[in-house]
């Protein structure tokens, strides 16, 4: 066998042998992420003759990105990462279920945190509370 053909049976079984397919997964994809990305050749909507939506969104994340790393005084192409995010803040301007995910991701599921639950013991007033009181002490003594 040649080591060609050796290593690439091994890098294969990397993603078949369950004890090493999630780090290789996460190499590759960490390796796919960290790698520079381009503006996306604009796709045309056949019907109006216009960029779609996402051609749209990806060049204005593109050029975000772009200016956002000049303002830092770094001189390189902005990484799939920063720009799959971009993308997706942007997204979310349009759509809730974007929205939800980046909030979720960054503010610890604020929405959860807010809503504001009331429990039907609120709502009892201070002579119905003591009657509560009053009725579970007697159930308790009665259960001794």
């Amino acid at each position: 066998m040649k080591k060609s053909e050796r290593e690439e049976r091994e890098y294969k079984s990397l993603f078949t042998d369950e004890r090493y397919a999630k780090s290789a997964w996460k190499s590759i994809i960490g390796s796919s992420l960290e790698s520079s990305g381009e503006a996306l050749d604009g796709v045309v909507d056949p019907k109006t003759g216009e960029p779609t939506l996402n051609t749209q969104i990806d060049k204005m994340a593109y050029a975000n990105v772009k200016k956002r790393l000049k303002e830092q005084g770094l001189d390189r192409e902005p990484m799939q990462a920063e720009l799959i995010i971009e993308c997706n803040v942007i997204r979310a301007r349009f759509t809730d279920s974007s929205f939800n995910i980046l909030l979720d991701r960054t503010a610890g599921k604020v929405k959860d945190e807010v809503s504001v639950t009331t429990s039907p013991f609120e709502e009892l007033t201070d002579e119905e509370l003591e009657i509560l009181a009053q009725h579970r002490a007697k159930e308790k003594k009665n259960k001794k």
